[in-house]
Formats: structure tokens, sequence, C-alpha cells
């Protein structure tokens, strides 16, 4: 047998490999992200292309490629990988224990953990375990509960929506904490009465309605919740150790983590997870079940307890075994469990349950099959050790590597159905939209005399919007004139002052006149600048009226003719011909991009002019000063005022903000047309841009091509990014 120095540390050599494995699945999953990203992107570029042309034959081949499949299987196992990664991220190798209700799973948990009945709920009657509970080895720490409670939200739709979809599906589910208590539970249907499944879960959904009072304070509170640990059994028991139904707390507990030295040496990082089994707490036990499974356990003890009567197998272990081994499909059951067969002594052969342990043994089915089987008694601490947790320890050792090993093999091999399928599509994606033909020879003389006849024009427009907008640089903008004249209006016409009685109210409150002044300063302060938060709007129209301007040169039949490449205006009309452009024209594409992102912000452009004057509504600057005994009438003559002062010092910076906002714009177009118009290969971008577009903006000299070459390219860059994405994937497999 394995030395326990030895199995320690080979314990913390299997954690330290198990979280290297972790990174390089994390790196997977945001190599999956940024494929279905590009994905979505594809998506877009498809329907842009499909929309630009009236070409069949292309449309239908962009239509076979099967994006939403491709998304699905990699959303799948994006799904696959979080499990995966959440296993090998544990610092702990984990040992579930289940079973069905009163075969000992406390008392061997009691006996592996050195806990008694506080901790981990043992009780004379029924069902006793009501939440699930991870109890970890850590010497390090003192002994204590962690107590992890459901959040209203998480509350109603994780736990109670379950019911509602498999019980009452005629009947939606109450969206709020607040809707589950004040509506009645719908009857079951007549039809699912029949069921006693279904009735026993219905009773369970009952419960939690007609005791949510008692649990309900607890989905309010901050998790974790630190508790001694001889008090973890009032959060997750169902009933007292003398077996009363009291303790409701556990319906509000997601998780509970008991934190302890176990009373063996050198067992390394381990922990035990406690599980309520099928049939224990409805339908919430079941996911719990699952999900521990999937996530968080390593290897599961199976625990029954056969009668010294007799025994047989119950359909419900049987169920109970089957639910377990599908939770992993690609990985055999009987590698990672074993059964404990409860052995009960007693002098009396009706009670000692030894030779029924030993018989059912030899009579498993040979659908149930473990990794081991053992016979102890859970109640004895040194039987459980020896027979136990040495074995059990032992064998997660030796084999818990090649375990691992075929249960990411299985994901891997997913992940190369995956790369096979994007492969596939990539390579429909690359012959999707042919070669680039025309049906009738390119007259480059003719397109050069219409070009540069446009491009005169256009030229021409952009100068003569500049002309304009420097002539009224220190004129004020007339639009947003009304706008700051409006916030004037509204603030001298809705002050905000409070009444004498508001005042006197206030001060009583805030016990004293200063109190209550202070409170009304700030309160004014921050009424008054609301009011000129609809500067926002002005300066977004401003500037929106000068783009659609300047979209209207490129629009124009009569100046750029590029009116057929959008039927929007102004910003809209903007960034469609951004889109259009592409990151191949590199002197064109920024230059639109900075003018489609260009606004005047009032946060940013003028707030901080205007707080500079609120200095009079701000307590503490000594400008509004009480007398030594104030009254309520001598708050509010102050607070009016000391508006007044703010409201006469912004009258001249206001005259101005109208006239600055021109000379912000006008340095905003300039700044693009210099680029658009001057800068290094601007003109030869200008040719070939209107080179691919000339069929929308001569139509009656050129014909369309199937697809426009802008869209081409970005198709194909697209899909080389997709594909290299794809062979990325398993590069961290190694």
């Amino acid at each position: 047998m394995t030395s326990s120095f030895t199995r320690e540390q080979q314990i913390n050599s299997i954690i330290g490999k198990r979280q290297a494995l972790a990174k390089k699945l994390n790196n997977i999953r945001q190599q999956l992200t940024s494929l279905n990203a590009a994905i979505d992107v594809m998506e877009q570029r498809r329907e842009e292309i499909f929309n630009s042309t009236n070409n069949e034959t292309v449309r239908f081949r962009l239509l076979s490629i099967e994006l939403d499949r491709l998304r699905q299987s990699i959303i799948s196992e994006e799904q696959n990988i979080t499990r995966y990664h959440s296993r090998f991220a544990r610092k702990t190798l984990n040992i579930g224990v289940v079973g069905l209700a009163r075969q000992g799973k406390s008392r061997l948990l009691h006996s592996l953990s050195g806990l008694d009945s506080n901790a981990i709920p043992a009780g004379p009657f029924g069902h006793c375990t009501g939440a699930r509970s991870t109890i970890v080895h850590n010497p390090a720490l003192d002994p204590r509960g962690e107590i992890y409670f459901y959040t209203k939200d998480d509350f109603v739709r994780n736990v109670i929506a379950p019911y509602y979809s498999e019980l009452l599906d005629s009947s939606p589910p109450p969206a709020t904490l607040d809707e589950f208590e004040s509506r009645p539970l719908p009857t079951l249907p007549i039809e699912k009465q029949q069921s006693v499944s279904a009735r026993v879960k219905y009773a369970q959904l009952e419960l939690y309605k007609n005791h949510l009072a008692d649990y309900k304070p607890l989905l309010s509170q901050t998790s974790p919740k630190y508790v001694p640990i001889d008090t973890v059994r009032e959060y997750i028991a169902q009933d007292d150790s003398a077996g009363q139904r009291v303790f409701f707390n556990y319906l509000a507990v997601r998780e509970a983590r008991v934190i302890c030295t176990f009373p063996h040496e050198n067992v390394g990082d381990i922990a035990f997870i406690d599980m309520p089994g099928l049939g224990d707490t409805g339908l919430v036990a079941e996911n719990w079940l699952l999900s521990a499974l999937s996530n968080d356990v390593d290897i599961v003890l199976f625990v029954k307890k056969p009668s010294g009567l007799g025994e047989v197998w119950k359909p419900q272990e049987i169920d109970l075994y089957d639910t377990t081994r599908g939770v992993f499909p690609e990985l055999p059951l009987e590698m990672w469990s074993f059964l404990v067969m409860n052995h009960v002594r007693s002098s009396s052969p009706n009670e000692d349950n030894l030779r029924n342990c030993e018989r059912l043994l030899g009579e498993k089915s040979e659908q149930l099959k473990f990794a081991g089987s053992v016979i102890a008694d859970c109640s004895s601490p040194d039987e459980v050790k020896e027979r136990v947790l040495q074995n059990v320890l032992d064998y997660l050792t030796q084999n818990i590597e090649r375990i691992d090993h075929l249960y990411v093999n299985s994901l891997y091999d997913r992940l190369r159905g995956v790369q096979s399928q994007v492969k596939a599509e990539m390579q429909k994606a690359k012959e999707a939209l042919g070669t680039v033909s025309e049906s009738t020879p390119f007259n480059f003389n003719s397109f050069n005399r219409l070009f540069r006849d446009v491009i005169k024009r256009v030229y021409s427009g952009f100068e003569q919007l500049i002309k304009e907008l420097r002539d009224q640089r220190e004129i004020p903008d007339a639009s947003f004139q009304e706008y700051v004249s409006r916030a004037q209006e509204n603030a001298y016409a809705d002050s905000g002052i409070p009444s004498i009685e508001q005042i006197e109210d206030t001060r009583n409150l805030l016990g004293g006149y200063k109190s209550a002044c202070e409170y009304y300063l700030n309160y004014n302060r921050t009424h008054l600048t609301q009011h000129f938060e609809s500067l926002e709007e002005g300066l977004s129209r401003s500037v929106e009226s000068v783009k659609v301007q300047l979209a209207e040169v490129l629009r124009n039949a009569y100046q750029g003719r590029l009116n057929h490449l959008s039927s929007n205006i102004g910003t809209s009309f903007l960034r469609d011909v951004t889109t259009q452009l592409g990151d191949q024209y590199p002197a064109l594409h920024p230059a639109f991009e900075m003018l489609i992102d260009f606004k005047l912000s009032y946060q940013g452009f003028f707030y901080y002019r205007l707080r500079r004057h609120l200095d009079y509504l701000t307590p503490d600057t000594g400008m509004a000063e009480l007398s030594v005994k104030p009254t309520a009438k001598e708050i509010q003559d102050l607070l009016i005022a000391m508006h007044k002062i703010v409201l006469e010092n912004l009258k001249d910076e206001l005259l101005y903000w109208p006239i600055e906002i021109n000379h912000a714009i006008f340095a905003m177009i300039e700044q693009f047309v210099d680029k658009v118009l001057r800068s290094e290969n601007a003109l030869d971008e200008w040719q070939s841009f209107y080179i691919e577009n000339r069929a929308k903006v001569w139509p009656e000299n050129f014909q369309e091509l199937s697809v426009n070459n802008g869209l081409r390219w970005q198709w194909l860059e697209i899909t080389e990014r997709l594909s290299t994405i794809n062979k990325s994937i398993l590069t961290f497999e190694s």
C-alpha cells in the first residue's frame, strides 16, 4: 500500500497537473469565443453581400453555408469546456457520497471527517440532508461553516421555475419572489395527479410556498455567511437531531462549505461532498446531484445499508446509479465509483447485516459495476479509515490521471469534429463568390473622364462647405442658441427653491437650520444643472446638421453621385460608406471613421465651465453663510440670492457657447476634408473606390459586378480569419 506521505505528495502533484490543464482549457475556450465572434461577423458580411447582388448562384452558395449549425456546435463545446475547466481548476480532489435516505451516508462522513451531526446532519427518521455541503480538509484554517445563499432572482429562476416547467407547464412561472409570494399555487393538473413522482415534487413546491416567510430573509443576505461549525446543521438540515422538522433555512441555501481538519494524517488536499439523493428534496436535489457530479466530483461512493432480515437492490438505487452513469457517457462509471456496504454490527442475527452485505456484493447485476466494493461499519472511524478511505485514496492516486486523460481525450475528439465542420464550411465560403468577372469589358478611358468630373465636384463641394463653416465661426449657432436660451429660461422659472414649510420640515428632520440649509444648497445646485443637460441633445443636432451637409456632397447626383450606395442620410450614410471602404483604403477609411465618431459632449465640453460658477450653491465654500440664529425665511432668501447670482454670472459665459461649438465643428470638418482630399494616396483611393462602385454611380455606362470588390475583400478576409482561428484551437492540446 502507498505510504501516506507519498500519497499526499502524489495528490498535490495531481492537483498541480490538473491546474496546468485548466489553463490550457481556458485558452481553448477563448479561441472558441473568438471563433463564435468571427462567425457573427461572417453572418453580417453574408447579409450585406446577399442584399447587394442579384446573382442567384452567389445567393444560393451563401445560404448553403451552415453558420447556425457551426455556432450551436461551438456554444455546446464552450459549455463543455467550462465544465471541464471547473473540474481541473479545483484545489482539491473531491469524493462524493450518495445514496438513499437512512443508508448511513452521514455516519460515513462523520467517520471520514471527524465531524458530528451538528455539521453533517444525521437523524433517526427519513430524509435529513436538505442542502448540498462540501467538507474540506484544511488544517491551516480554523473550523467554520461557509453558507452560500441563493439571491432572490436565482431562487426564482433556478429553484421555483423548474417546478412550474415540469408540473405546471400551462401556468407561467413567477418572475419575481414577490410574485411567488403573492400568487396562489396553481392546482396540480389532473393528468399528473396519478403520478407519485409528480405529487411528491408538488408537495415540495408547496413546502417552498408555505414556509417562505421562514427563509425569505436569507435570500437577501450576503454570501458567504460564516458560522460556527456546530451551527451548520441549522442551515443544511431538514430536521433537528431529534427528528423534528423545525428547520427551513436549507430551502434558501445553495451550498455550504465546512472547513475542518480531518482526523487522518497526511491525506492531502481532499474534500467530501454530501449530496441529497434522488427523491430527497425534489427537483432541486436532482439538479444539485447532476451539477455536483458534472463539476465537483472525482470519485463517487454509493452507500447501501442492507437490512439484517433480507435485502434486494431497490429500483431507486438502480435509478440513482443510472443517473450518475449518464453524467459522463464518455467515461465508464466503473472507473470512478466505489460501493460501500454499511455493516451494522449486532449480537442479534436479525439485526447484524453482514451476511446480506456479502450476499448483495456477490449478486450485483452486470449493470452495476464499480471500481471497488468494500464492507465497512460506517460508524467506526478506524474501520472507515482502513477499509474505505485508504482504498479510495490509493485508487485515486494510481488511476486519476488515466481517468482524466480519457475524460479530456473525449473533449479533444469532439473539438476535432468541430474543427472539421468549420473547415468544410470555410471551403464553401471561399468558393461562394466565384471569380471576379464582368459581362462587358471595362473601358478605363470612359471611366476616367467621368471620375475626373465627379471628383472635381466633390472637391468643390467640400471646399465650399469649409468656407461656409469658416465664415460662421464667430456667429452663434442658431439651433444650439435655442437650447441654451431655453435652458436659461427654465433655470429661472423652475428654481427648485423650497417653501418655508418645506424648510421647517427638513430642519426638524435633520436637527438644525444649518443642516437644512446645506441640504437645500446641494439640492438646488443639482436641480439647476439638470436644466442644462438638454444641451447634450442640442450639441448632437448641431453636429449631425453639418454631417448631413457633408454627406449630401457625396450623395448629390450633381456632385459625388453615391446616393445609390445607401438610402440613408447624415451619419448613417457616412457609416454605410465607411463599411464599404473597409481597411483596404488606409487613407479614406480612418478619416471616415473619425468623422462618424465625432461628437460634442455637454459633460466633456461645457459642464466643467458651468460647474465653476456653482460654488455659491456649495456648502463649505463660505459663500453662503447664515446668521447666528437663522430662520427658515433667512434660508429661503439666501437660496434665492445664491440661485440668482449663479444665473447672472452665467449670462456672459452662455453667450459664447453657441459660438464656441462652431469653432469645434469647423476644426473637425476641416481636418476630415484635409485627410480625404489632400493626404497622400487619397485621390488614388477615391479612384479605386469609384471603380468598384462604377455600376452604382453610372448605371447607364457600366454593368454591375456580381459582387462588389470591397465586399468581396471583406468576405475573404473574415473567411481567412475564421480558418486561422480554427487551426489554432487544439494547438494548446500538447
